[in-house]
């Protein structure tokens, strides 16, 4: 691993926060019920508002996204090891254990979608953006370039990875290697960004230097909050420096 990884993603830590891994007072199970029920009607709300905003063909590749994306949900609520519940096996879908983390996670969903529908006044890719599977990625566009800062936390047992650096873009492609970046480093990273119907398309190749075992940065992003400035001079640095600022 190339170093420590110094913080999550504010969208996963507000999931982490509503599952197991805070070390706050257990809900009850009534607690945990309404708290999952009032987010999921807010994804609800935000499912329809897509639904009403998106062009027929659009919505119906997201309903595939997000049938697969209700399983990813459940994979995570019912695993122990993400809840951090002292049970065997998968947690029952009325557990409040389940209920606390499913409902984190259905927090980030809703971002996603109302990104995914949202008019942003600024026509760059500068931004917070969020896959909603556990990555994200703080974009700055300067004169023909991404300065990018890329974190992932992926799967129960929160594999860590992240990345910063600067990237060539060409509407709308880009391309990121880290040859020569460095010199004890032998082979050649690459992520490629593709813009597609509001989606950041991330493919990367040779990164595994970069995260754990099971931890990848490929995803469809969608811009989720803007940064003021202060935060996109803190990318731009980190993005020059190839080091992942410290929060």
């Amino acid at each position: 691993m190339r170093n420590a990884f110094y913080f999550f993603t504010l969208l996963l830590v507000a999931a982490c926060c509503c599952a197991g891994h805070a070390q706050d007072k257990p809900l009850s199970a009534k607690a945990a019920r309404a708290l999952f029920d009032k987010s999921d009607h807010a994804l609800n709300e935000a499912w329809a508002a897509a639904k009403q905003a998106l062009p027929e063909v659009e919505f119906n590749k997201l309903k595939e996204d997000q049938r697969a994306w209700v399983g990813y949900r459940d994979y995570l609520a019912r695993s122990p090891m993400f809840t951090g519940a002292d049970v065997q096996g998968e947690l029952p879908l009325d557990s409040a254990d389940y209920l606390k983390a499913a409902a984190g996670l259905e927090d980030m969903r809703t971002e996603w979608l109302k990104g995914l529908i949202h008019e942003w006044k600024d026509e760059t890719l500068t931004g917070y953006w969020t896959d909603s599977y556990g990555g994200s990625i703080e974009v700055v566009e300067r004169e023909g370039h991404l300065h990018f800062v890329i974190q992932c936390v992926r799967g129960p047992t929160s594999h860590l990875g992240d990345l910063s650096g600067i990237a060539v873009w060409n509407p709308n492609i880009g391309w990121f290697s880290d040859k020569g970046l460095d010199k004890d480093k032998t082979d050649e990273t690459n992520l490629s960004f593709i813009l597609r119907d509001k989606k950041l398309e991330i493919i990367g190749a040779n990164t595994g230097y970069y995260h754990g075992a099971r931890a990848y940065f490929d995803g469809s992003y969608v811009k989720v909050k803007a940064l003021d400035a202060k935060s996109q001079a803190k990318i731009v640095k980190a993005a020059k420096s190839g080091e992942v600022p410290e929060e």
